[in-house]
């Protein structure tokens, strides 16, 4: 997970004393806002439960803070939770799921209520469900599988991701996968109110397209999202091609369009939108930063320049990457949020360290606005290529530092214990759905996440994230 803590909000307690809130993004999108004494509840909890683990240091106590220093403390605690997330075993542990689930329920104080909600497949069908505001993603897709009659040892294949095509660029549409530490009711209706709640497969791997093939439902749900990724170009296919997948569809020769589809280029690829680099990562001469398209498979991340040329990278062979925040002071941001998209998208940089020879390695780097999804693709990747060297199937890794119950602190001070089986029902004071100032929707805005998300920018070779399937080679296998 890639957190940042970008900017805070005052608040004022029943008393009319003022105290600050933190908050949290995760992966590039608004998550929560939390105090201090609420994330040092977390770590002190982390700590009693991670003996094997050691947390990184958590900021001091201080009292009667001045302005540069809740600063200072908003750039510490940053580097805090971003050192925890980029820890496997922190980052799947039930109290960190159980915290941040709890603290998005009191960010948008809303209480377990029932709600109507729309789930949408590829060909856009939609799935009407009434279901709680505070089931998690895992809870609402299980509902959603079980509305479609999908069986339940094929649902580890699909996940419920946010889609937006309103805001596409170079084919790249705003697309965030639904966590276990969030509300899908939550994340759409304060965070992304615009976006679509979809069902699509979660895997990487294309060979995992077999043991779906078997039943009726789920070959459904792939064929369906293989004819939507052929038409967004996302899977090319020649004119000729294109003919024999017509007639396949026309004739509902459902397998026969997906072993076909499979034989194609890009098949099983995701667009990663465009980026500036240098030319010679893409073997052409040196000179000005040349324009790419990124995509992400299977196990590979692959940059299309002009003229046809293709340059792909093994992410066995990537030893590490991080994100970079290049910050301008000649020219201010410009007003709309559209325009600072786009401002942001000339001042985020991602870099990997790949292996290019025997003990070689060198930073490749990529200027583009879908760093911070880059890079969660690449880390899922990295995931299945773990899950599948252990022996694995698709479905998500389990475990972590603590299989118990999470003593959640408010920000009022009050306590309210969270465990497994409870819903979480009870951290908010208001019935409801609450549209308060504190709105994701009127706070936390683009512009402050463009100005402010700085403590990502990692210096060279220190910070970055660790790949785990990273592999060794010898000079005759490049």
């Amino acid at each position: 997970m890639h957190f940042s803590i970008p900017d805070i909000k005052q608040f004022h307690d029943d008393n009319g004393l003022s105290y600050t809130g933190y908050n949290i993004y995760i992966d590039g999108f608004f998550h929560c806002t939390a105090r201090y004494k609420q994330l040092l509840s977390l770590h002190e909890q982390l700590q009693a439960s991670s003996g094997y683990v050691r947390l990184p240091p958590f900021p001091p106590k201080k009292l009667f803070l001045t302005g540069s220093q809740i600063e200072e403390r908003r750039v510490l605690l940053e580097k805090y939770i971003q050192q925890v997330g980029q820890n496997p075993t922190l980052a799947r542990s039930d109290l960190l799921i159980a915290f941040l689930f709890s603290a998005q329920q009191e960010t948008h104080g809303v209480r377990m209520h029932e709600v109507d909600i729309e789930i949408s497949l590829m060909n856009g069908y939609r799935i009407p469900l009434s279901v709680s505001s505070t089931d998690s993603s895992g809870a609402l897709l299980d509902i959603a599988c079980n509305y479609i009659n999908l069986p339940k040892e094929l649902t580890k294949y699909f996940s419920l991701f946010l889609f937006n095509w309103s805001c596409a660029k170079d084919g790249q549409p705003s697309i965030k996968k639904l966590e276990e530490y969030e509300s899908p009711y939550i994340s759409q209706k304060y965070v992304r109110p615009e976006d679509k709640i979809v069902l699509r497969k979660s895997y990487w791997d294309p060979c995992y397209d077999v043991d779906l093939m078997i039943d009726r439902v789920s070959l459904d749900l792939l064929y369906l999202q293989v004819i939507e990724e052929i038409d967004l170009g996302w899977i090319i296919a020649e004119p000729d091609t294109r003919e024999i997948l017509a007639g396949y569809e026309a004739n509902k020769q459902k397998r026969e369009y997906i072993e076909l589809a499979r034989t194609l280029r890009h098949y099983g690829r995701i667009p990663g939108g465009s980026a500036l680099t240098d030319p010679i990562h893409v073997g052409l001469a040196a000179g000005a930063p040349c324009r790419v398209l990124v995509s992400l498979g299977a196990k590979e991340l692959t940059l299309a320049a002009p003229a046809g040329r293709e340059q792909r990278f093994k992410v066995t062979r990537m030893k590490g990457w991080r994100i970079t925040t290049l910050h301008s002071v000649d020219k201010p941001p410009t007003n709309g949020s559209a325009a600072l998209l786009e401002d942001a998208g000339r001042h985020y940089e991602l870099s990997f360290e790949y292996l290019v020879g025997r003990e070689r390695l060198q930073w490749i780097t990529l200027r583009t606005e879908h760093a911070t999804f880059i890079s969660v693709c690449l880390q899922s990747i990295v995931e299945e290529l773990m899950r599948q060297k252990g022996g694995l199937g698709p479905a998500a890794a389990t475990g972590g530092v603590h299989r118990g119950s999470l003593t959640y602190v408010r920000r009022d001070g009050s306590s309210h214990l969270v465990t497994p089986s409870s819903s979480s029902d009870t951290l908010s004071s208001v019935n409801g759905d609450s549209l308060t100032s504190g709105s994701s929707r009127e706070i936390f805005s683009v512009q402050r996440l463009t100005e402010k998300f700085a403590s990502v920018a990692f210096k060279p070779g220190r910070d970055c994230v660790e790949n785990n399937a990273f592999e060794a080679i010898g000079d005759e296998e490049l």
